[in-house]
């Protein structure tokens, strides 16, 4: 006898394996569905909430992240994906917040602690953007061009680290080696 999961649970793996594959706006209607048949609701919300913000809906990502945080207080991916939402968004300090309680979490993420920065210079605050930029150079090139290809619709909304970063005399020269403001400067644009 099958569970009534079972639908659910294939329309997921099927949601799931779309995603991967790139296949991101076949994914999102397989998640949808996977919701209608009753599958767990924080498993498509984290899910669909990577799919929009590969596709730039950043708001509707922004509520799936959201959704899932009024269940899960505590969901360090939820805070992490909600901060690169609202860092696309130009919601600069609802991001840092977001991202701070995911490093507080898991203080690996190489990205969060990149949008981290790069929110604080749309702030004005250039100390703690070299700090959090310059940890994220700490991390691989794998991870910066894996969220570039999937993410690299959010660049726009980083107008002043842009501007930071081209001054001749910005901090980041004396922080950053030449081959990481360059691989900066190429995720912005």
């Amino acid at each position: 006898m099958k569970s009534k999961k079972t639908p659910a649970l294939n329309q997921i793996r099927k949601a799931k394996l779309l995603f991967a594959s790139g296949q991101i706006r076949e994914s999102i209607k397989q998640f949808n569905e996977a919701e209608r048949e009753g599958y767990e609701l924080l498993d498509i919300w984290l899910s669909r909430g990577a799919a929009l913000l590969a596709l730039g809906h950043f708001k509707a990502a922004e509520t799936d992240f959201s959704n899932v945080l009024e269940v899960q207080r505590d969901n360090e991916r939820a805070y992490y994906y909600r901060g690169i939402a609202r860092a696309a968004q130009g919601r600069h300090q609802k991001a840092v917040s977001d991202l701070t309680a995911s490093l507080s979490r898991n203080n690996n993420r190489g990205i969060a602690h990149l949008i981290r920065g790069l929110s604080y210079a749309e702030l004005g605050n250039k100390s703690d953007a070299v700090l959090d930029i310059n940890s994220a150079g700490a991390f691989s090139d794998a991870e910066l061009e894996s969220f570039a290809k999937l993410f690299g619709t959010i660049g726009n909304p980083f107008r002043n680290a842009k501007a930071m970063m081209a001054e001749e005399n910005a901090p980041w020269n004396n922080l950053l080696d030449k081959s990481s403001a360059e691989k900066l400067m190429k995720l912005l644009q």
